[in-house]
């Protein structure tokens, strides 16, 4: 079909996922349109470039559009993931599928047993040996080893994996990289489910953080690796990792008809990311800082949803759970000082930002202890995981002294809520005037992600 050039083409645009993001941008790189899932938009003939990104996958395509075009990148979009995830090329039977899909097996669960299943896997190369021997262990509060895997030591038919019959409550999970890095991260077991954690290990450099990838997963069946919802549920911890304004309708539609814990959690995170971009945004167009011309996040926030999905995770999960905690501080109504304190920490990252900021309201939310086990976080997202202190260093105790240090008075002009607040509204944070004795204390509890119990007590001169 020909088409004038002063009339508008239609495009199309497949990404095979209600979390992607679709974008179109002309040839002068002004954003022309943008999307949650597929693209559909009327523009000018003309060349374009147009770029999807889903989680840390990324494509770009240049299109010529002289009449009406479709366009499907759904299968360039390829997330990275430590889960076992069969795709269409891998014929069910065949050795490849055999190798590359081992599915852990969900022993018989009563009502009131709980498992933890572990995964760990490696795209090391045999002439790549590592420096270390690379382990994961779990252990209970009193931190005595429940089991332990080493990799490498799996046989021809898949990588090391075991399964163990717990009790419901908190673990840790203690992770050996191969280059002898330490990292410790706290799982949840849950009465009638089988939290399984999956671990994958490239053959990256010591200075690439992060090298190896982590994801966790519910089930009260067993591993399906053709599970349609896997998909998604990676999906959106890595669209979580980055801090994605992903959340939309459909999203929130699909939480509540699949109704998986970790679907929710994660689900739940972005869509208060998409609250705060969406009041940024508001103030920014109110400023005059964004015209009403911007093409915004299509996202979406909807509280009753959002309540909706905490009281669920509540249910499943128990509402004494870390990440359960953290999400209610942000439930309607919820009093704040209802809440149960912590006994260990949440599984996520964000989990643990709007738990500090609770605790400027209910210092004892997130108790002394707690922080001491987890002072040396470490920046790998969405989950929360640390470096184990099993003594106080030098490096901790200067540290400590410069928060100390800034105990003293300053203006809220100087100040700064840190990298995951940093996008909050204006509105959100205290007004700018000469700070009190309680919004310095605030601001350092946000800005160094530090309870408010710990803060007082430093403000008292106390040790910590």
């Amino acid at each position: 079909m020909s088409v004038s050039p002063s009339s508008e083409v239609h495009l199309s645009v497949t990404a095979g996922s209600p979390l992607a993001e679709v974008f179109l941008i002309d040839d002068q790189f002004a954003l022309v349109a943008r999307s949650l899932g597929d693209l559909d938009c009327e523009a000018p003939p003309g060349v374009y470039k147009v770029k999807a990104k889903l989680g840390d996958a990324t494509v770009e395509q240049l299109v010529l559009l002289e009449g009406n075009q479709k366009l499907d990148v759904s299968r360039d979009l390829t997330i990275g993931s430590a889960v076992p995830i069969a795709t269409p090329s891998l014929v069910a039977g065949s050795p490849m599928a055999e190798r590359q899909v081992t599915a852990p097996q969900l022993g018989p669960l009563s009502v009131e047993g709980a498992q933890l299943f572990l995964m760990a896997r490696s795209e090391a190369a045999a002439d790549d040996p590592p420096a270390v021997p690379s382990t994961i262990s779990v252990l209970d509060r009193a931190r005595t080893t429940l089991g332990f895997l080493e990799l490498g030591a799996g046989s021809p038919a898949g990588p090391p994996s075991m399964t163990i019959d717990v009790d419901a409550g908190p673990y840790l999970l203690r992770r050996r990289d191969r280059f002898g890095d330490v990292a410790e991260h706290c799982v949840h077991a849950v009465s009638g489910w089988q939290t399984q954690v999956f671990t994958l290990e490239s053959a990256a450099s010591p200075a690439a953080l992060g090298g190896t990838r982590v994801s966790v997963l519910m089930a009260r069946e067993s591993f399906d690796p053709a599970d349609p919802h896997l998909r998604l549920i990676e999906e959106a911890r890595t669209a979580l990792a980055d801090k994605r304004k992903v959340a939309s309708e459909a999203l929130g539609v699909l939480v509540e008809e699949i109704d998986n814990p970790m679907l929710g959690l994660f689900a739940a995170h972005l869509m208060l990311i998409a609250r705060d971009s969406t009041l940024l945004e508001s103030e920014r167009r109110r400023s005059g800082r964004l015209g009403t011309s911007a093409v915004t996040a299509p996202v979406q926030f909807d509280q009753r949803r959002f309540d909706r999905i905490v009281d669920r995770l509540s249910e499943v999960l128990g509402p004494d759970n870390p990440d359960v905690v953290a999400l209610g501080t942000q439930r309607t109504g919820q009093s704040l000082e209802a809440l149960p304190p912590l006994t260990a920490a949440p599984m996520l990252w964000r989990s643990w930002v709007l738990l500090i900021e609770a605790t400027n309201t209910v210092p004892m939310l997130v108790p002394v202890s707690l922080w001491q086990q987890t002072v040396h976080a470490l920046p790998l997202r969405p989950f929360f995981l640390w470096a184990p202190t099993e003594e106080r260093n030098d490096l901790t105790r200067s540290w400590v002294r410069g928060i100390a240090s800034g105990l003293g008075p300053v203006t809220d002009s100087a100040s700064n809520v840190g990298p995951d607040l940093g996008s909050r509204p204006s509105s959100l944070r205290p007004p700018q005037s000469e700070a009190t004795d309680d919004e310095n204390r605030r601001r350092l509890s946000e800005r160094f992600l530090i309870p408010r119990a710990v803060v007082d007590r430093l403000a008292e001169g106390e040790e910590v």
